[in-house]
């Protein structure tokens, strides 16, 4: 029992970390593919991007080395309809009350998007307060009502051309590293890779550990990539140990 709740919390350890990985390359290709479409408009500057979502239509080009990106809003039906029901309600607002506490907790598009924000920029000009704030995307949205346009300059000099970068898949498939297993033992473990899959292999190890009795055992493991030559992963050996296992592949 005691072996299972170990098992179990290894297991819980490495999904988390599997999953925040994941999330953080996730948020990397979206950086990259923002930065891909700046870079294309930088030496395309003929060009134009347009986005069309739920909460505006923008355009943006790139003169030189400013890109100029424009927002215009769409009208937030949702916010105007929901607006004029309140005002409505109010005629008889005792009476309307719980209706009106109701439609108070409904929230538009445009208010959703704006709770989800982490940046928004609030601007005072001739005692009038306008606020603005990035959507997921990265777009600046107005949370204020009667904004037409919003228009943006950035400035994409330090922007350089991409250069392609040809991968070779290595032959040899030799992995060399350290494991630690459940038992509190660890050692070395050299591994040989039989198949993969994206990301994933299946491999075939030796374990090396205890080197004044030289102990060794075989072992066979799933491994997955976590940056370039780098491998963590999960196997069972003969000694009937579970282990974990961090290589380098050459």
């Amino acid at each position: 029992m005691k072996i299972f709740k170990i098992i179990l919390i290894l297991v819980i350890i490495i999904g988390i970390g599997f999953g925040s990985y994941f999330g953080y390359r996730w948020f990397k290709q979206w950086e990259a593919n923002r930065f891909s479409e700046m870079t294309m408009l930088k030496f395309n500057q003929e060009l134009f991007l347009k986005k069309v979502t739920e909460l505006s239509e923008t355009v943006t080009h790139v003169v030189n080395d400013t890109a100029k990106t424009t927002t215009t809003p769409k009208v937030d039906s949702t916010y105007v309809e929901l607006k004029n029901e309140v005002i409505e309600l109010k005629k008889d607002e005792i009476a309307n009350k719980d209706e009106i506490a109701k439609l108070k907790e409904q929230l538009s598009e445009q208010r959703q998007a704006f709770l989800a924000s982490d940046d928004t920029i609030l601007i005072k000009k001739d005692g009038e307060n306008i606020l603005l704030y990035r959507d997921e995307g990265g777009t600046l949205q107005p949370a204020s009502e009667g904004i037409e346009k919003i228009i943006e300059h950035k400035d994409v000099s330090n922007i350089t051309i991409p250069v392609a970068k040809v991968e070779t898949k290595k032959d040899l498939g030799l992995k060399a590293g350290g494991y630690y297993t459940l038992d509190k033992s660890y050692g070395v473990i050299i591994s040989k890779e039989l198949a993969d899959f994206k990301d994933y292999s299946i491999n075939a190890s030796v374990l090396l550990s205890d080197y004044k009795d030289f102990k060794m055992a075989v072992g066979a493991d799933i491994g997955y990539s976590l940056k370039e030559d780098i491998e963590l992963g999960v196997g069972y050996n003969s000694n009937k140990d579970y282990y974990i296992k961090l290589q380098y592949s050459f």
